[in-house]
């Protein structure tokens, strides 16, 4: 936007948002350091991430993560047709994702198996690590369609919560490609150019959302060991169709800061309404409910904020997300978290940002350059 420039002039979403020149991709990184500094607290042992024992900050990223690719996968899924958003949805997720679980087994598990084993490590070699029951390539193939089976490797790490699992950050992927699907059944039955019936299934959703929120006995029945999937998409679904109902709309919504601060209070007011559990992540609570209120001021962020060129082209966020935790655990392994929350999450950080880059070089960016390819042509059919 040009300096100078009313940001409450009447101006809409379709007419302020670039889609080349955004912030974006600069929130979706902040986002994923946002989920290394929540995730460090309990990894690292320093006591809990929770927020007023309503949310963590982590989730509150993942929130975010949800809003914006709503917005942007709307976009995607009403552009193409269904076989080439579902082509464009897989490379995006999977080959990065399927690269991360080979290395968390094989290198990160490896060399901690190796730290906590030694003598075993000098005497058996490799072969008694990948022997192991509940070995690497269990964690590999158990978990290859994003669905996380297997969270820990045999004898790599200390049980207990949350550090007897290799990866606490993948569980989200598979919510996150169910959305896309979702999407995908609107975009064939034709209810994305039908955007009131859209909006009438993220009422109704989310009206399912505060319902079971706020009835303690229903609440109950939906958490992290009674019907999680249905307790995680009740909580996922909706911000993300925020998001979309932002692009769906997006010629009526204003753009206004206005808007996006009364939002932003709208969703914080989560932290103070007396309903749900206390129990974030494992439970639903009121910060769940209030969560379809950040997709405005977050899109309403990325059109203003003058960020646009970070991420514009090598985009590190999903590297980040995927391989910090992995990052986090070897360090808590080599004893690097009795340093101090401070070093240890700093070290987090310039340990995981090669790995991030050479996620994004050598493989989601080689993937991503497949996007053209359309699978209806080499199949010989049509959609």
């Amino acid at each position: 936007m040009a300096p100078g420039v009313a940001v409450d002039s009447g101006r809409t979403l379709d007419s302020s948002f670039s889609a080349r020149r955004n912030s974006l991709n600069f929130l979706r990184l902040a986002l994923a350091v946002a989920v290394v500094l929540s995730h460090s607290i309990t990894v690292g042992g320093y006591g809990s991430e929770v927020v007023l024992g309503k949310t963590t900050l982590g989730t509150v990223a993942v929130y975010g993560f949800f809003g914006i690719s709503g917005y942007l996968i709307a976009g995607s899924a009403e552009r193409n047709g269904v076989i080439q958003y579902l082509w464009q949805r897989f490379l995006r997720i999977f080959p990065g994702f399927w690269v991360c679980l080979v290395v968390t087994a094989f290198g990160f598990a490896l060399v901690a198996w190796n730290h906590r084993n030694p003598e075993v490590a000098r005497s058996c070699g490799v072969h008694c690590y990948v022997s192991e029951p509940g070995g690497p390539f269990g964690f590999v193939f158990h978990n290859i369609w994003l669905k996380i089976n297997q969270p820990g490797i045999t004898g790599t790490l200390a049980p207990g919560f949350l550090t007897d699992a290799w990866n606490g950050s993948l569980w989200t992927l598979v919510f996150e490609f169910l959305c896309y699907l979702l999407l995908a059944v609107l975009a064939l039955a034709g209810l994305l150019r039908r955007r009131f019936l859209v909006l009438c299934l993220t009422l109704a959703v989310w009206a399912a959302e505060i319902v079971i929120t706020s009835v303690p006995g229903l609440n109950q029945q939906f958490t992290a060991v009674n019907n999680w999937y249905p307790m995680k998409m009740l909580t996922l679904v909706p911000i993300f169709l925020a998001g979309s109902l932002l692009y769906l709309y997006r010629e009526v919504v204003p753009d206004s800061r206005r808007v996006a601060l009364m939002s932003a209070f709208l969703f914080l007011l989560g932290l103070v309404l007396p309903i749900g559990a206390s129990i974030p992540t494992f439970t639903l609570t009121s910060m769940d409910v209030t969560a379809v209120f950040l997709a405005y001021p977050l899109l309403w962020l990325g059109i203003h904020l003058p960020l646009s060129r970070v991420g514009s082209r090598n985009d590190y966020s999903y590297g980040i997300y995927i391989y910090a935790f992995p990052v986090q655990q070897i360090l808590v392994v080599w004893g690097v978290n009795a340093w101090g929350y401070g070093l240890y999450t700093f070290l987090t950080l310039l340990f995981v940002a090669p790995v991030a880059a050479a996620s994004w070089w050598l493989v989601e960016k080689q993937a991503l350059s497949l996007k053209r390819i359309r699978p209806t042509e080499v199949f010989g059919h049509r959609e």
